[in-house]
C-alpha cells in the first residue's frame, strides 16, 4: 500500500509524505528516507527502494523537507537545523500510525540526507536500528570549495543568496555550514552504517566516504559504485544500490 499523507512541522508548515505499508496488520519495522539539498522524495530511486522494502516487510516514509516538492515553504529559508526539525515532525506523525514498529526504526540519508539524520539520532539519543547513506556530504566545509568558487562565496554573501543550477540558496546556509564537518557526529552513532558511494562522483568525492570509513567503527562497510555519479542514473547500478541497501535493512531489522 502507498498512502500519501499531509502533516504540519513545528512552524506550521504543510509537508507531504508517501508512506508504504506491507500487506496485513501487524506492526512492520518502518524507515524514514531523507532526501539530499534542494532533493524531493519522487527521485526514482527512492520510490523503487520503497517498493522493495515494501514487498520484504519493511514500511517506510519517504518525505519532502520544508520548501522541497510538495511540501509547503521557501527552499531559500532551508537550514540543516530546520531539516533536523523537520524529521522530528515527521517521524512524531507517523509513529501515531499503528503500522509502525517503535522499536524498529532505520534511516536512509541520500546526500545532505546523511548529515540530517545522523544529527537527528544524536540530537535526541535516538535507538536507530540501522543507517545508510548514499554519498554523504558531511565535510561541508571542504565541500563549499567545491560547490562554489570564491566569487560566487563573496556574491553570496553580499547579495544573500546564490543561485546554483535551478535552486536559490539563502544566507542562513551558508552561515550554519561554511566553516562545519558535521562527520565528528559519527563518533556519537550506535547503529551499524552502511555507505553507497559513486566512484565518478563529482559533488561529492568518494574520497569523503572513504575517510569516513576509516575514522568512525559505526561505519561497517563501504561500497563503491564504478559507474555511478552522485545522482545514481544507472541503471544497472541503481539496481545494486536498492538490493544492498535492502539486504542491509532487512538484516538489522529483524
Amino acid at each position: 500500500m502507498e498512502k500519501p499523507f499531509v502533516f504540519k512541522n513545528k512552524k506550521g508548515k504543510q509537508l507531504v509524505g508517501i508512506l508504504h505499508l506491507p500487506e496485513g496488520k501487524k506492526r512492520w519495522p518502518l524507515v524514514l528516507v531523507c532526501h539530499g539539498f534542494g532533493g524531493t522524495k519522487t527521485y526514482r530511486k527512492f520510490v523503487r527502494l520503497a517498493r522493495a522494502l515494501e514487498k520484504n516487510g519493511i514500511a517506510s516514509f519517504r518525505f519532502d523537507f520544508e520548501g522541497c516538492g510538495d511540501s509547503e515553504g521557501r527552499f531559500e529559508n532551508a537550514t540543516i537545523k530546520r531539516e533536523v526539525s523537520d524529521l522530528e515532525s515527521a517521524l512524531e506523525f507517523i509513529s501515531r500510525k499503528r503500522n509502525s514498529h517503535k522499536n524498529k526504526i532505520a534511516f536512509i540519508g541520500y546526500s545532505m540526507g546523511g548529515v540530517i539524520s545522523t544529527r537527528f539520532v544524536v540530537k535526541n539519543k535516538f535507538p536507530a536500528r540501522a543507517l545508510v547513506f548514499w554519498a554523504p556530504a558531511f565535510n561541508q566545509k571542504s565541500l563549499f570549495l567545491i560547490w562554489t568558487t570564491k566569487y560566487e562565496l563573496r556574491k553570496w554573501k553580499e547579495q544573500g543568496f546564490l543561485i546554483y543550477k535551478d535552486k536559490k540558496m539563502g544566507i542562513r546556509y551558508l552561515k550554519e555550514n561554511k566553516n562545519k564537518d558535521y562527520s565528528s557526529l559519527l563518533s556519537g552513532i550506535k547503529a551499524p552504517i552502511l555507505i553507497i558511494h559513486g566512484k565518478k562522483d563529482e559533488t561529492v568525492p568518494l574520497k569523503f566516504s572513504k575517510k569516513l570509513t576509516r575514522d568512525y567503527k559505526a561505519v561497517k562497510r563501504l561500497i563503491v559504485l564504478s559507474k555511478s555519479d552522485h545522482k545514481f542514473e544507472d541503471f544497472y547500478e541503481q539496481k545494486i544500490l536498492i538490493n544492498e541497501t535492502l539486504k542491509w535493512l532487512k538484516k538489522n531489522l529483524k
